[in-house]
């Protein structure tokens, strides 16, 4: 299963949501701060195009924002796709 990373900021009330979600569902993540880490910043901008945060990466998927029904979507389709794999 690919990692979960999500690229935030702390005045970001967002952002701070989409963490409340994911540690409430046990779906584990990384958390890329773009105030304090310049390469975050980076791949958020040059990487994938994006100038807003929250921004949750997930194997080739991104989701702009903080959207509970499309991260059930994609992080569900993908636990589907490997139970169909077995």
């Amino acid at each position: 299963m690919p990692d979960v990373k999500i690229y935030t900021q702390p005045s970001c009330g967002y952002c701070n949501q989409l963490k409340e979600y994911l540690q409430k569902h046990n779906i584990k993540f990384e958390d890329k701060d773009i105030t304090k880490d310049r390469s975050a910043m980076d791949e958020l901008v040059h990487k994938y195009k994006v100038r807003a945060t929250p921004l949750l990466v997930y194997g080739d998927k991104t989701i702009v924002g903080f959207n509970p029904d499309e991260i059930n979507k994609v992080l569900s389709a993908e636990a589907g796709q490997q139970a169909e794999a077995k």
